[in-house]
């Protein structure tokens, strides 16, 4: 990538939003519907955008964090709407293709949101390299005819990281997040107790210093991945026993300490294909 390309790929990004008067989106708090919330902020004026986010026990804190001082700052109009997919059964039941269905959930209840504030286009924040990995949610985008802007301005993870810390994002370095179910394999069923374990366990590991770590809820048991780039400091200061006992508190049977580490970027749905 020469180092120009990216700054390319926002004019393409520029040039992609102006063409809409308006427009509703999806908002997690993560970096790549954070950058194109700020892009469309200041393509189209805080006024004529809406950002639209989830609420439901799977989404977790970490991620969330940041979206209230990212709303404050683009004085954009924010709408949260009770996201149901704990009370579907297909959802509960955890089948491989579990995230078209409540990303489905989710586009319905935005296009609702949209309908009602009189705007015509919805668009959501995949970037290109999601594209290489199991997203079975993209059918729902599809389907639901939601723009991917990002994605047509064929702007990478690593792209929108520089953008948004070009354009002093809070959030430009934060990990990558999947969401809480991806903690547990398909076909095991999905409850609030285990959603809470998990996030409970992530939240601790990450107040410790090392964010953006896993916590595999595996028949009871916990399977930490630290991310590798931390995993020499997080043997050198000796954090197992620490989080051993914190876990088994918040009620796992054991926990397992993977050597390997987690790979930032790696799909999680995917792993939790094999597990």
């Amino acid at each position: 990538m020469q180092p120009q390309d990216y700054k390319e790929k926002e004019q393409m990004l520029i040039k992609g939003l102006s063409r809409f008067e308006s427009l509703v989106i999806s908002f997690s708090g993560g970096v790549d519907s954070s950058y194109l919330l700020f892009m469309a902020c200041q393509i189209l004026g805080s006024q004529n955008v809406i950002a639209v986010t989830a609420d439901a026990p799977f989404f977790s804190r970490y991620e969330t964090q940041y979206i209230e001082p990212i709303i404050k700052n683009l004085k954009v109009n924010h709408i949260y709407f009770d996201h149901q997919a704990m009370s579907c059964d297909i959802f509960i039941q955890n089948p491989p293709d579990r995230c078209y269905h409540c990303k489905k959930m989710i586009f319905k209840s935005i296009r609702q949101i949209a309908i009602k504030n009189n705007i015509k286009r919805i668009a959501q924040g995949s970037n290109l390299d999601d594209l290489k990995k199991y997203r079975p949610g993209l059918k729902a985008v599809k389907e639901f005819s939601i723009e991917s802007p990002l994605v047509e301005a064929r702007l990478s993870k690593h792209e929108i990281r520089l953008l948004a810390q070009k354009h002093e994002l809070i959030n430009w370095n934060q990990p990558e997040m999947a969401c809480l179910v991806t903690r547990i394999p398909y076909k095991e069923t999905i409850s609030p107790k285990k959603l809470l374990m998990i996030d409970s366990a992530e939240t601790f590991i990450n107040q410790i210093g090392f964010p953006g770590s896993r916590v595999r809820f595996i028949d009871g048991t916990a399977k930490i991945e630290i991310i590798k780039d931390q995993l020499a400091s997080f043997f050198q200061g000796q954090y197992e026993d620490k989080i051993i006992r914190q876990l088994k508190k918040i009620g796992f049977k054991s926990v397992i300490i993977d050597p390997n580490g987690y790979q930032s970027g790696f799909d999680d749905d995917l792993y939790m294909t094999n597990a």
